[in-house]
């Protein structure tokens, strides 16, 4: 079991968060499964965006907007979206499956202010040219974009895949992949898939009426696999490279066991992964950076880092750790010293779960609530609130549940 103390608790809260999740578009060229996201009102207007960018940056103080959907590529207007919000003094990224992303685009995308990208891309999404793929096979997929934007430059991606049952064990394929590649991937984020089971889950509305839960995108009828959570993730990446250690966290809003965001950032040069940052770094560069920049942090803007961050080795353990490793490595290979250092980031994110009195255990201090009627509200619950105008109430029917809401890029 992970070990809070050893873990930097993100200083985040819901008027003081990094990221502001705006959605422009419920519209999609595929359909992930276990989406929590359906069409009912197709694109926003660019002036009621504009309005959404200025509430969060009055009331979410973020130091990035993740701009969603649905896809976002697909809103006509995007250019002038991602312009607004550069002009705003936040940093746009881009969460996408990447269908649409031309060459061209990615060069007006990048004039616009784009600071980079999250793409989604897993074996479950539904993509007409690359069913029933591995997880390693898709990581052609990844290379691809990769090396489109890193060829453009200027604009770090991350790439995030849900995690099923089935595709668990792959993790490591992808990070392998990732860490051959760090020095144009700034990072991943595995999100552990969740869905509302019908044959054991009742829901209620503000009113207390219940509703057809089936209206749902991210609802089935049945599903037998237990759910993978972060701890399972945590480990496996673990057991697999030597040099992973997470430093900070997210808990639950019921659960005091709860790890809902797990945050880690490797060191090391595109020939070795030398070790992690611990606990006071991440905590140092938080509270920096909002001392200085007056933000915290959640995307890097460069994470080419070079010998500097071993500045941290007599503050932190883990940090002394990776620096010992740099230095071994060296002596056998002086050639590779002045190789270049960077930090590539690991997320992982259970989504939230139903427990078996009814309460939900949501992400604390989630950092994707979104706007819904002039209030936040959290992004994964979001199609309630349209569905239904409140966020719904679960109790089990039949027998206890397991989960509650589905994954989303």
């Amino acid at each position: 079991m992970i070990d809070k103390r050893n873990l930097c608790r993100l200083p985040w809260s819901l008027n003081d968060n990094p990221i502001a999740w705006l959605e422009i578009t419920d519209i999609c060229n595929i359909h992930c499964e276990g989406c929590y996201r359906q069409r009912l009102s197709g694109h926003k207007t660019l002036e009621q965006i504009k309005e959404e960018v200025l509430f969060f940056k009055k009331w979410r103080n973020p130091d990035n907007v993740s701009i969603a959907g649905g896809e976002p590529l697909v809103h006509p207007q995007i250019l002038e979206i991602i312009s607004f919000i550069a002009k705003n003094g936040i940093k746009p990224i881009i969460l996408t499956n990447a269908r649409a992303l031309t060459p061209t685009l990615l060069k007006d995308l990048k004039k616009a202010g784009t600071a980079g990208y999250t793409i989604h891309i897993d074996s479950h999404q539904n993509r007409p040219e690359w069913k029933d793929r591995t997880e390693k096979d898709l990581n052609q997929l990844r290379q691809h974009y990769a090396d489109m934007i890193a060829a453009e430059g200027g604009m770090n991606v991350i790439f995030n895949s849900t995690v099923y049952p089935s595709t668990f064990k792959e993790i490591p394929e992808i990070v392998r992949w990732a860490q051959s590649n760090i020095d144009r991937v700034a990072g991943l984020v595995f999100i552990t898939y969740r869905t509302g089971i019908l044959d054991s889950t009742a829901g209620m509305d503000g009113s207390g009426q219940e509703v057809d839960m089936g209206q749902l995108s991210y609802t089935t009828d049945h599903f037998e696999e237990e759910f993978v959570t972060s701890e399972d993730v945590h480990q496996l990446i673990k057991d697999n490279f030597a040099g992973y250690d997470a430093s900070g966290y997210l808990g639950g809003t019921v659960r005091h066991d709860s790890i809902k965001w797990l945050l880690a950032a490797t060191i090391g040069s595109r020939k070795k992964i030398f070790g992690s940052v611990g606990k006071k770094t991440m905590e140092i560069s938080q509270n920096g950076h909002h001392l200085f920049k007056g933000t915290y942090l959640a995307y890097l803007s460069g994470f080419k880092v070079g010998i500097k961050i071993f500045l941290m080795s007599p503050f932190d353990k883990v940090v002394n750790q990776a620096w010992r490793n740099w230095l071994k490595y060296n002596l056998r290979h002086p050639q590779r010293v002045f190789n270049t250092l960077y930090l590539q980031s690991i997320g992982i994110i259970q989504a939230p779960d139903l427990q078996g009195d009814g309460q939900t255990d949501m992400c604390d201090s989630c950092p994707d609530m979104t706007i819904w009627n002039g209030k936040l509200v959290n992004s994964c619950r979001m199609d309630e609130y349209r569905l239904y105008g409140s966020m719904l109430r679960f109790y089990p029917s039949n027998k206890p549940s397991r989960t509650l809401v589905g994954t989303k890029s």
